[in-house]
Formats: C-alpha cells, sequence, structure tokens
C-alpha cells in the first residue's frame, strides 16, 4: 500500500508541475508578494477556512465595517515580512464569487473558487487554483433520520420522493438529476429561510448545507429540533468537487511565480498547523463572526464540531498521497466533463492543466 502510495503522489504532483524546481525555501516574502497580500474569501467566518486564518499572526486589526481583518502573515510563527488581508465572502460582496472580485478589484491577489464555477467562467474570468485547502467538499445533504429510517444516501431520498431544500442553482444538482440521482420535481430551489423551513416540516423535508455545521447546528443549538440529521456529502454521492480551492489570476501564474513558489508551501503548513492545532485560530474565527455584525452567528462549539468533522469525514486530508492541497488530475478532467454535460459551456479546448496547478506545492508537507 505504502508503495503505491507514493507512485500515486509522484504522478499526481508532476502531472501538473510544469517546470519549477523543487528547492529549500525561506519564509521570507518581502518584496516578492503583494504587501498586503490580499485573500478573498467565499464565506463569512468558520472553521473550513481555518489554514488561511492561521495566517494571520498577533496585532491583527479588524475592519467592522468593511469585513476584513489584517495582520502580519506568519509562516508556522515567523514573520514572512509582509501583512495579509482577508475578506469574506457572501452577503457583504453581493455573493459574487472570488474569480469576480479579482477582475474588478486589482487588489485582490487570491480567492476561494470552486473548480466547477472556475471551468465554468474560465473564458471570461480566467483564474487557475494553486492549493485545494479541502480534500472533499463539505457541501451535503442531511434529512431526518427518524422519518425516513431506510434513507441511507441521497439517491435513496428519491425512492421516497422527499422534496429536497438546495436554495439556489448548482451544477452539482444538475448533475445528479441527469445522473439520476434525484428527480427535478425534488428540486426545491427558492430560498426558504434556515431553519425554520426545515424544522415546521417536521422531518419531512430535506435540506442542503454543510455537514461541518447543520448537523451541530440542529442537534445542539436549535432547540426546537434538538436531535441528530442523517448526511451525506456529495463527494460520496458521486460528484467530486474541489470547494474552496485557492486561485489567481491566470497572468499571475508566471508573473507572479517566485511569490507562489514561497506563499503556497506556507499555506499548506498553515493547513496543517491549524489542523493539529485549532484552539487560537479559532478564537479569531468567532471574534471576526461578533465583530462583523452581518447576523451570522459561529459559536467555538460550532468551530470545534466542524474541525472534528472535518476530520472524521475525511473533508480535509492528504487524499491518494503523502502531501496536502493537491488536484488529483483524473478528478479535475472529471469536473471538467460534468461541467460540459450538464451546462452549456464549451469545455472541448479546456485544458485541466491549464485550469488548476500542483506545480507550487511542497511534497513534503502532509498531514
Amino acid at each position: 500500500m505504502k508503495i503505491n502510495k507514493t507512485v500515486i503522489s509522484l504522478f499526481v504532483f508532476f502531472f501538473f508541475i510544469g517546470t519549477t524546481t523543487l528547492m529549500a525555501r525561506s519564509t521570507s516574502l518581502t518584496e516578492i508578494c503583494p504587501d498586503p497580500l490580499v485573500m478573498q474569501l467565499d464565506w463569512q467566518p468558520e472553521s473550513e477556512h481555518g489554514g488561511v486564518y492561521e495566517l494571520i499572526g498577533n496585532g491583527y486589526k479588524i475592519d467592522a465595517d468593511r469585513k476584513r481583518v489584517s495582520g502580519p502573515l506568519m509562516a508556522s510563527g515567523e514573520k514572512t515580512g509582509i501583512n495579509v488581508e482577508v475578506r469574506i465572502g457572501g452577503p457583504p460582496v453581493g455573493f459574487q464569487p472570488a474569480q469576480a472580485l479579482m477582475y474588478t478589484d486589482s487588489s485582490i491577489f487570491m480567492g476561494f473558487s470552486r473548480v466547477t464555477e472556475l471551468i465554468r467562467s474560465y473564458e471570461k474570468l480566467p483564474v487557475v487554483a494553486v492549493f485545494a485547502t479541502l480534500d472533499k467538499s463539505p457541501f451535503s445533504i442531511y434529512w431526518d433520520a427518524a422519518t425516513y429510517p431506510d434513507v441511507n444516501s441521497i439517491s435513496d431520498l428519491k425512492k421516497h420522493d422527499v422534496t429536497v431544500m438546495l436554495g439556489r442553482p448548482d451544477i452539482g444538482w444538475d448533475y445528479f438529476v441527469a445522473k439520476g440521482i434525484m428527480k427535478k420535481s425534488q428540486m426545491d430551489l427558492s430560498d426558504m429561510a434556515k431553519p425554520a423551513a426545515f424544522i415546521s416540516a417536521n422531518g419531512k423535508l430535506a435540506e442542503a448545507g454543510f455537514a461541518t455545521a447543520e448537523p451541530f447546528l440542529y442537534e445542539v443549538e436549535i432547540e426546537e429540533w434538538g436531535k441528530p440529521v442523517k448526511v451525506q456529502l456529495l463527494h460520496d454521492a458521486g460528484f467530486p468537487e474541489y470547494f474552496q480551492a485557492l486561485a489567481v489570476k491566470k497572468d499571475d501564474i508566471d508573473k507572479k511565480a517566485e511569490c507562489l513558489e514561497k506563499l503556497v508551501p506556507i499555506i499548506q503548513q498553515s493547513h496543517v498547523d491549524y489542523i493539529q492545532n485549532p484552539n487560537e485560530t479559532n478564537k479569531l474565527i468567532v471574534e471576526l463572526a461578533e465583530s462583523y455584525l452581518t447576523g451570522w452567528v459561529y459559536t467555538m462549539p460550532a468551530a470545534k464540531f466542524s474541525h472534528k468533522q472535518q476530520l472524521a469525514l475525511d473533508i480535509v486530508g492528504n487524499g491518494e498521497n503523502y502531501f496536502i492541497g493537491d488536484f488529483n488530475p483524473s478528478r479535475v478532467e472529471r469536473l471538467v466533463e460534468i461541467v460540459g454535460f450538464v451546462t452549456d459551456v464549451d469545455v472541448s479546448t479546456l485544458d485541466p492543466k491549464e485550469m488548476v496547478t500542483n506545480k507550487f506545492l511542497d511534497p513534503s508537507i502532509g498531514l
């Protein structure tokens, strides 16, 4: 098994590596990377973003009005010589994806992007993913086990014709319908309020959300429900999305190569550091959620649950090899096929190796 994993590690790494040469890396980013280095996230503060917030050192400043935090960019406790600014997504940016924001605001250097959305918008908004923060997407569908005791998967919900509150259109839903995992008639894309709609249905409805958040929310934090829900990841149901991949504008792959060669391994290590010791960064995440006053409620128990669940469901990890953050080539090719299958995007001219890259990763850094 060890030999097989080693072979996979080498194949995955060199498939995307290009001509970058591995070398000893220093932590200094002075006069190499933008200062401040601005990172645009996809949502409000939460544990799934822990590896990014881990980069922020002591002496950080919270801008509650503009919903961002800045401070010294750290590499496992060492100063890099520059500052980092982390901006949240969601309501404060009108739910715009990071790739769109990166092309309207030149100060943003990196942002979270789902690889299917990156593929879909690549011709107009070309960004390249350089680090997979999560090995599996935490996006899931969950349901009341007491109401549906024989339902063990998303596909089982179809047998009972269970309506699933999905909230918005998504490539994943279209793919599930096309593959017969769900029926179109099951899909409720209306913006029904969470958690009120789920609770008022008394277990009859299923719902989409994070497997790292909503199960804890319903069982522990919402007294009106107060019991477990059963959950399946979209990944485990057959949709192999790379969620919250860190990406840069296509031109910066070459223009900022020297920066990325040093920065990406620092980000790899920050994700390892967070998973191994999340406490201080979780405190920052909760502080930010409280400071931004967006209506987003995020508690320390919720952050701890998310961290534990990420490990339990293999949402974070090294994947099929020994290092963290890489993209599996066959999986990326499959996502390109899915986008071509369920959208009107012509993917025939798209090259997976141009849209994601492993060439800035350090294969010695893993969990």
